[in-house]
């Protein structure tokens, strides 16, 4: 069974597996196992398609046959080879045999009577239906009315006009129907099969984009966590330095700090790589659970919570540490933001904090104003500007920034629709 089949047999499984919830699971899973069998038999069909066709034509042969030899009337064995033999071609040319089969049966009707081989005429009719465009069908259809007319004038199978043409009209109705639903179905089977391979593609494409969107965010969070600390380090380094020779005592506390935030830096990181590792499993009551990233702290999780509103207090006092006078206070009424919300405002406020250690000259003060506005949040701050539009474009905030009033630098981010939503 190819790709396709086998995607199409899946799609097939989980509709009739829905259905069997629905209508009774008994008929969901007779649905399910005849569904193997269709495929099966199918896959044998196209496969073998000639050998099934001979096979099918020396079958009706042989009882064809079987039947004249019983009434004795054997010369018209050259008849039944006549109208049983063509459809060894039947699907590779349906018109054609179904013209030659009725050529076949015209000359029956000139010379002899009626023979059981006629059926191989409903047969050719059934392929034509099933295989050929729809105005071969509609002109098969036409040929044998004409031909079940001429035979019921001629030979009255059932002994009257009215229930010849009935019954013979209805063996042709049934073979034409039946070959109009195997056209329809095989129509349907394949319009799924298509459908199942787009959905694959378009899964792999999303599935592309996903892991793009991912480095992306990855990228930016690394950038934001690496840059502030090493830029923390180095601000630290250099106060240790300059003031080494003049107040040891400071230089000491600035070592330290350097430290300390070189061991927040590792802890950041191992918090954003632990997310890119497989989940190891871990022990739960003698059973094998898998960490999340939803997963409290602790009890082994490698996954530790992002960064949040919690954490600017101490993001401002390792700051601080610097030399750097950093004022943090809010307006308006607070309100409980999403953790995507808070992740950004705390972003924010530490690539602010960072563009001032790289680039302000000599600062003296930043200011960091949180204003609650439910449910918007809006940042502002004494420096910087990179990575943050980002990260209001994703709330459909603004980001502005510029010169600011008596002197300094400003940055205002307006982050929309941050409130988290009410617990069920």
């Amino acid at each position: 069974m190819n790709t396709s089949s086998h995607q199409l047999s899946s799609t097939w499984h989980s509709l009739q597996h829905s259905r069997g919830r629905a209508g009774g699971e008994g008929r969901g899973r007779q649905l399910e196992g005849a569904w193997p069998l269709w495929e099966r038999l199918r896959s044998f069909d196209r496969r073998y398609a000639t050998a099934v066709d001979v096979a099918l034509a020396g079958a009706l042969f042989l009882v064809f046959t079987g039947w004249i030899f019983e009434t004795g009337d054997t010369p018209n064995v050259w008849f039944v080879a006549a109208l049983t033999f063509p459809l060894v071609l039947r699907r590779r040319a349906p018109m054609a045999v179904f013209l030659v089969i009725a050529g076949v049966a015209l000359v029956q009707w000139l010379v002899t009577g009626p023979m059981l081989a006629d059926a191989s005429l409903l047969v050719a009719l059934y392929t034509v239906a099933a295989e050929s465009e729809w105005l071969h069908v509609i002109a098969a259809s036409v040929l044998l009315e004409v031909g079940i007319v001429m035979a019921t004038v001629r030979w009255t199978p059932t002994g009257n006009h009215t229930k010849s043409v009935i019954f013979l009209n209805g063996m042709a109705f049934t073979a034409l129907l039946a070959g109009v639903v195997v056209r329809a179905l095989r129509s349907q089977l394949d319009w799924l099969a298509e459908r199942a391979e787009r959905l694959e593609v378009e899964r792999d494409q999303q599935a592309s984009l996903a892991a793009a969107a991912e480095r992306a965010r990855i990228a930016r969070e690394m950038h934001d966590v690496v840059s502030h600390n090493i830029q923390v380090i180095v601000t630290l380094a250099d106060a240790a330095e300059a003031a080494q020779a003049t107040d040891p005592a400071r230089a000491a506390e600035a070592v330290r700090e350097v430290s300390n935030t070189g061991r927040q830096a590792l802890t950041d990181m191992r918090r954003m790589l632990g997310v890119l590792r497989e989940e190891p499993p871990t022990a739960l009551n003698g059973t094998t659970r898998r960490a999340t990233p939803d997963s409290p702290v602790g009890d082994g999780n490698p996954f530790s919570p992002q960064p949040g509103l919690g954490e600017l207090e101490r993001l401002v006092d390792r700051v601080r540490g610097t030399g750097l006078a950093i004022s943090l206070r809010h307006t308006g009424c607070p309100f409980d933001l999403t953790g995507a919300a808070e992740l950004s405002v705390y972003r924010i406020v530490q690539e602010a904090l960072t563009n001032v250690l790289k680039h302000a000259a000599e600062p003296r003060l930043v200011q960091i104003v949180l204003e609650f506005d439910d449910p918007d949040v809006t940042v502002g701050s004494g420096h910087g500007l990179s990575g943050m539009g980002e990260r209001t474009a994703a709330f459909d905030g603004s980001l502005t920034a510029g010169a600011a009033t008596g002197g300094g630098w400003h940055v205002v981010a307006v982050m929309r629709d941050c409130r988290a939503p009410a617990p069920a």
